[in-house]
Parts: structure tokens; sequence; C-alpha cells
């Protein structure tokens, strides 16, 4: 059955995508991503637009890799976006609908960024004009009435994309390691998303995008073995943050998903105990101590705070007093989601605090410099038009709890990335969206 399900819902742009792919985390010839990106441009400008969709989850995951082009010094996968772009203009925009109050607030943040550049000259540059075409692109599909494909379809693309990643990362270790490292480092995976936070943030949302947001519906056995395989996945980052929201949203999930049988629940974790506890025994017993070596509790050594989150703490520390010693302008109003970066580095370099170009690693704080406290309500209400637009669209008045937990993950993550920037988040956060009200199971 999952097989004949693979065969339907993989497209052909898909698995040449994979192949090109995997073949350059074994040779690293940069030829094979530009055939990627020419096939993503010919599924934009020729194939159904929900092809196009379904093709740009399935590359998210392996986002960094388009970076790596020798030939041009833009990301690959900005091509790939600019056609569907330039697509959907030609043929969808103007014979769709969509929700006006999510237009009127997309307008008013665009106008909001685009202010900054009045008072702060950093905003004045290439990227703030990607930043402004990719938002109005993912702003209309989250706040279209149509949808070109399913969320069955959108989240299969994405599970599909994160296993490309990660093979694309292992081969990528073993054809082309690193040089020697101190034996202490920790080597972390971040598959093709280049970040492992970001790549931890996929495997988790995965789990939660194929388990049911009905309590005690059945969960299919192919459930079962993806959320195992995203667990093993996440895993290799060797990331605090997986870890520790991981654990968190699972037990959530547990008791959500059990909530009208309590009897069913109490001895389910009566058993999962006891079974950690012998296995802690065993180990113990036997003199077995590779547990305790384990990179991921000598990433929860630290003896203090700036060793624990890896000097982030300080950073964020900085950010915070910098923030606050600044004219009321930026207080206010921010310094631009794509200026806050070199503003607020100029004053660290000035200073002498760090020597390298530093971010805040926190996406809550990256909105409040970036809007400020006047913008930060703008923004929030942006996202809540989001929802509100798909609950609309799908009729959906009764959301189970369940059904928010990758909320809540992705709220959780945004306390270990900087994504605001990044066209990626605003796809991961339609999804989301479209996770929240799904109908299918």
């Amino acid at each position: 059955m999952f097989v004949s399900k693979l065969a339907r819902l993989l497209n052909v742009e898909l698995m040449l995508c994979a192949v090109f792919i995997t073949l350059y985390g074994i040779t690293s010839n940069g030829l094979l991503l530009l055939l990627v990106m020419l096939v993503g441009i010919v599924c934009a400008v020729a194939l159904p637009f929900g092809r196009s969709i379904q093709l740009v989850f399935f590359l998210l995951p392996c986002s960094e890799v388009f970076t790596q082009s020798s030939y041009i010094s833009i990301s690959l996968l900005t091509f790939i976006l600019l056609a569907m772009f330039g697509r959907y203009l030609l043929t969808h925009a103007f014979e769709t609908q969509y929700s006006q109050p999510g237009l009127l607030l997309m307008l008013l943040v665009l106008l909001y960024e685009l202010m900054h550049i009045l008072y702060n000259p950093v905003m004045a540059s290439s990227t703030t004009v990607r930043w402004v075409i990719f938002f109005i692109f993912t702003s209309l599909l989250l706040f279209d009435r149509n949808k070109y494909c399913s969320f069955s379809q959108l989240r299969f693309a994405l599970l599909c994309g994160v296993c490309i990643s990660t093979l694309y990362g292992l081969l990528h270790q073993y054809f082309s390691p690193v040089s020697a490292q101190s034996l202490k480092t920790i080597t972390r995976f971040a598959g093709g998303a280049g970040d492992p936070n970001n790549f931890g943030l996929f495997c988790l949302l995965l789990i939660y995008f194929y388990l049911p947001t009905i309590p005690r519906e059945k969960i299919p056995s192919t459930t079962y073995a993806i959320i195992f395989m995203m667990l093993v996945f996440g895993a290799l980052t060797v990331s605090r943050s997986f870890f520790i929201v991981a654990t968190l949203s699972l037990f959530t999930y547990f008791i959500f998903y059990y909530r009208s049988a309590l009897g069913d629940m109490f001895v389910r974790f009566l058993l999962s105990f006891n079974a950690l506890l012998v296995l802690f025994c065993l180990s113990w017993l036997s003199g077995i101590s590779f547990i305790a070596d384990l990179d991921i509790f000598a990433r929860f050594s630290g003896d203090n705070l700036s060793d624990l989150t890896g000097s982030r703490s300080d950073i964020l520390q900085e950010y915070v007093r910098l923030f606050f010693e600044l004219p009321y302008s930026f207080l206010l109003f921010g310094a631009g989601i794509n200026g806050y970066l070199g503003y607020y580095n100029y004053y660290f370099l000035q200073a002498g605090l760090f020597p390298e170009v530093v971010g805040p690693h926190n996406t809550l704080l990256e909105i409040i410099i970036s809007f400020g406290l006047i913008g930060f309500s703008l923004f929030v209400t942006y996202i809540y038009l989001g929802f509100r637009a798909e609950r609309n669209r799908t009729a959906n008045s009764h959301v189970f709890r369940l059904a928010w937990l990758p909320i809540i993950v992705f709220l959780l993550y945004c306390f270990s990335l900087q994504n605001l920037g990044k066209y990626g988040s605003y796809f991961i956060l339609m999804l989301i969206v479209y996770n929240t009200y799904r109908k299918d199971a």
C-alpha cells in the first residue's frame, strides 16, 4: 500500500531533483545543481501549479545546498521561486479570490518594513528586494481561497525532501569530510538544511503533520515508521532544542490523545517508565558508560548558562541591552527585518564585543528588534489573519487541541532559530496553518 502511494504521489520532477541532489552529495559537481534549477523552472512554467508548490516543499529541507553553486552567488532556489511567482501572477493572481483583511495586513507589513529605509540605510539592499518579493508570494498563497494541492500531498513532498536531505548530508560527510577537528568537537548533523536546528524542526513538524489530530483515532503502522525515522534523523543533529521540544511535545500529545481514557494513559506511562528503569539498571550493573558519553549529554553538561547555550545567552543579552539604548525610533518601530543585523553588528564591532557578525538566534526577539514594540502587534495580527483565512476557507470551526501542537513546536523552536528573513519560514508557517484545519487523516 505504501509503495503504491509512493508511486502515485512522487512526481517525475521530484525524482529527478532527488537523483541530482544525491549525486551532488557524492561528487560536489556544481552542474548538478544547475540541472535541479532547470527542472524546477520547467516545472514552474509547464506543469500544473500544484506540482510546483509540492516541489518547493520538497526542496526546502535542502535549501542550503543551493547556496553552494560556484557559478553564481545567489541561491539557485531563488530562481525556481521567481519562476513560480511569475507563473502565479500570470495565470492565477487575477482569477482567484483572496481574504481581504489578509491582503490589507500584507500591504501594511510591507509598507512598515520598507519604512525603515528612512532612518536605517542598511535596509537599502538586494536582500530587502528579495524578501519583499517572496513575502508577497507566500502571503498571496496563504490568503488565496483556492488551494492548488492537498495538505497530504504537501506533507508527503516535505517528508521526501527530509529523506533526501538526510541522504545528501550523510553522503556529503562521507565523500567530502571536513578538515581535522579536535576530538572534543561535537559533530552536528544538518542534512541539506544548513542548520541543525532547522533540520530538527522539519523532522518534528513532520511527526505531527502525520499524527492524527482527533483523540484516539487509529494511527496507521506507516505513521509509526515515519515517527521513528524522524526521531532518528532529528537525533543526528545533537540539538538540545530537538531533544527538549520532542520530549515535551510528545508527552503533551500523549496526554491529549488519551484524554478520555486515563486508565490506558496511566498504564502506558507505567510501562514506559519501567522499561526505561530496567534499561538504566542493566547499563549501570554491566558497567556500560557509553550512554553518559553521548554527545547530547556533553551538550547539557555546561557549568553556566553561556556554556549551555553556546554563548547565545551572551549574544541575546547584548541585543536586548542595545535595543533599549538606541533612539526611540528603533525602540518603537524597530530596525527592519533586513536591516537590524548590519545595524546592530556595527555597534558590536565598535565596542569590540564579537569578532564576527552574530544574530540573536531567537525569532521572537528578532521580531521585536525588527518591528519594534508597535510593529510586533502588527506582525502577530498578520499571522492571526492567516489562520482565520484558512478557517473560513475550510469552514472548520472545531479544532482539537492536538492540531495546535505544530504551532507550539514552532514557537518553542523560535527560541533557538533566526528565521524571520528567510522565505522558507513563511512556507513552513503556511503548512502549519493548513495542518491546523486539515480534514484529511
